[in-house]
């Protein structure tokens, strides 16, 4: 599954070049081999795409692994030579043991190949302005890109709370995401800062209703959303040059572009929006610069890159090489469905690769381009989200999902607390939240309130051959997934409901009655005598798209809980870093490439801390299971 690729580095594959086994004429032993590894997710593309790229350089094996994560932990017990990340990913490399790994080929555009970093952040201002300083930017009107970009927002926030300019509360009640847009609003008059400060849009609206000065300045101050005249990078610029800004925080290319000046020394292909001697950037000594020369810019982010252990940097040259032939030759597929692979693994004509002359530690790389402190630009003393877990195998997921989710500025920081009592640990206040089912009795013996639940995007429903006798269909076993909880309670329902008066169940694979997921009957993978059995027993055909009364669900939904206590901003700083988490790491999230949220986290270990099938996490109680705890005990015959 890929999506946002425009914000997702999911280049880690478009150098897997060559998985050794698969062409005959390129097992030739005098090449140097290299392991690359990949998520699951785009391990076929990988596969598929590598066979078209023969090489001399070098063989390479694409090494499948659950996520980006994943990957660093097989690069750093050498399963695996290298992979493709993004500054964030190098961060968390940094955290793990940065003298073993570097950074040696980058990914940048064929606009700027010779730019050391991808985005240079830059303050513009009117020339002849009164802003002669960072500290004049008090009380002026400001244009920013979005909310929780990184030239519109990150690095301003970063860098203007490091000199001071921007003060931040010290209630210990607001989130780090609050504090951050609070003092914004008390910094500048006015803004437009469009986006969703939280991906709850309950909070979102708190958030907006709290710090509307932060939209006065957009085209629609009331949406504050995208897609709007004075959002991204040229959309800022606009904002300062049309709509009353005092100060635009973008990136260096868009203001050339905008202006109608050169880029890399090639004749400009833009007309001038509006005259660039009429504005400058200001640089953080104060000083000013016109936009037609040199910028002065006060933070940069890294390229996306590829990163390999210490055991690789004796031999990176051939593999260099191997990189950036085979991006080239990608660009030039003529088959549709290598074009769609190579889209699909970031391969753009807007993109090459450039070999490192020197490798980067990555701690180093961050440094230099000042993105560390982007990173870690709340500090280290906020309030910090306690995930209570029971396991070995529950504590390595959840410091996993912590590195993640910092790494990708998740706020609050989530820690990790291992308990056999997760509920009482949480009551005593010892944690703050844990994973629980709905129906777990501990939570009214504790009296915890739910934050969040899991919302699943598939049912299970139960077919049968055509035909089948009414006495039949009473009696016989069914087939089902015995090792999926889902499929198994699915089961015991369907039992309840044809009072066969079976309290346990055990699958028979030739059985013509089978528990099959509702995505099954989209995808027409079942038989096509089959029909489908409803929660009343009637019968109806399979290719039918109102499953509202067949779904036999009888699994209670699991949930984020917290102590009853909560209130507030409390409340809201925890719904929303969990809502955060799902957004970028569920299902369909933003960076699921990343991490895995969902899904198998370690071989034949299932439903770790979260359930393996959960697609989002979700706060209206409206959108989970309806599975109740005597439902549940009647079906086992325990009431």
């Amino acid at each position: 599954m890929l999506v946002n690729l425009k914000n997702s580095c999911i280049s880690f594959c478009l150098i897997a070049l060559i998985s050794v086994g698969k062409l005959n004429a390129l097992e030739d032993d005098s090449l140097p081999k290299y392991k690359m590894c990949v998520p699951h997710s785009v391990f076929n593309a990988c596969q598929h795409l590598v066979t078209t790229q023969p090489s001399e350089h070098a063989l390479i094996e694409c090494v499948p692994a659950r996520d980006r994560m994943e990957c660093l932990e097989k690069v750093n017990r050498r399963e695996a030579d290298f992979l493709a990340v993004d500054p964030e990913d190098m961060y968390v490399a940094f955290r793990m043991k940065n003298e073993d790994f570097s950074v040696f080929s980058e990914i940048r555009t064929v606009e700027e190949p010779d730019a050391e970093f991808r985005y240079e952040g830059i303050i513009l201002v009117h020339k002849g302005s009164n802003i002669n300083s960072l500290a004049a930017l008090k009380g002026k009107k400001s244009c920013h890109t979005g909310y929780g970009r990184n030239v519109g927002y990150k690095i301003p926030i970063t860098k203007l709370r490091k000199v001071g300019v921007l003060q931040t509360s010290n209630d210990p009640s607001l989130s780090p995401v609050e504090k951050e847009l609070k003092g914004l609003s008390e910094l500048f008059e006015k803004s437009c800062l469009v986006g969703n400060y939280s991906p709850n849009q309950e909070v979102n609206q708190v958030l907006k209703k709290r710090y509307s000065n932060l939209c006065a300045l957009c085209e629609d101050p009331v949406k504050c959303n995208y897609p709007d005249k004075f959002s991204g990078y040229q959309g800022a610029i606009r904002c300062l040059v049309e709509n009353g800004g005092d100060v635009a925080f973008t990136k260096v290319i868009y203001v050339r572009r905008f202006f109608g000046l050169a880029i890399n020394g090639q004749i400009p292909i833009t007309e001038a929006a509006a005259d660039p001697n009429n504005y400058e950037y200001l640089c953080e000594d104060g000083s000013r610069r016109p936009v037609t020369g040199p910028p002065c810019s006060w933070a940069q982010r890294p390229w996306q890159g590829y990163m390999g252990n210490a055991d690789l940097n004796s031999r990176l040259v051939r593999l260099q090489h191997r990189i950036e032939e085979f991006y080239e030759k990608a660009k030039l597929l003529d088959e549709k469905t290598k074009k769609e692979e190579a889209t699909k693994l970031w391969i753009s004509d807007k993109n090459l690769v450039v070999s490192k002359k020197d490798h980067a530690l990555p701690g180093e790389h961050l440094i230099k381009a000042q993105y560390k402190d982007v990173i870690e630009r709340e500090g280290t003393t906020e309030q910090k989200i306690r995930i209570c877990v029971k396991t070995d195998i529950e504590m390595r997921k959840c410091e996993t999902l912590k590195n993640a989710a910092y790494s990708r500025d998740i706020r609050p920081e989530f820690t990790c607390v291992v308990s056999s009592d997760c509920a009482h640990n949480i009551a005593s206040q010892e944690s703050d939240v844990a994973v629980l089912s709905t129906i777990d009795p501990a939570i009214k013996e504790n009296n915890l309130q739910p934050v969040v639940f899991e919302n699943y995007h598939d049912s299970h429903v139960i077919v049968a051959k055509k035909g089948l006798k009414d006495e039949l269909l009473r009696k016989i076993t069914l087939q089902y997934d015995d090792a999926d909880e889902k499929s198994y309670n699915a089961a015991l329902l369907f039992n309840y409901k044809r009072d066969s008066r079976l309290c346990s169940s055990l699958s028979n694979e030739n059985s013509q009655l089978r528990v099959v997921r509702a995505s099954q009957l989209a995808l027409k993978t079942t038989d096509e005598h089959d029909e489908l059995i409803c929660l009343n027993l009637v019968r109806k055909s399979v290719t039918t798209t109102d499953l509202s009364d067949c779904k036999f669900d009888a699994t209670p939904a699991k949930g984020v809980f917290a102590r009853d206590a909560v209130r507030g901003h409390e409340f809201d700083n925890i719904v929303h870093a969990f809502t955060a988490l799902s957004s970028k790491f569920g299902a369909t999230g933003s960076v699921s490439d990343v991490f895995e949220l969902f899904g198998e986290f370690e071989a034949g270990q299932r439903n770790v801390i979260f359930s393996d099938d959960a697609l989002e996490l979700v706060s209206d109680v409206n959108t989970i299971s309806s599975v109740d705890e005597n439902l549940y005990n009647r079906i086992r015959c325990q009431k």
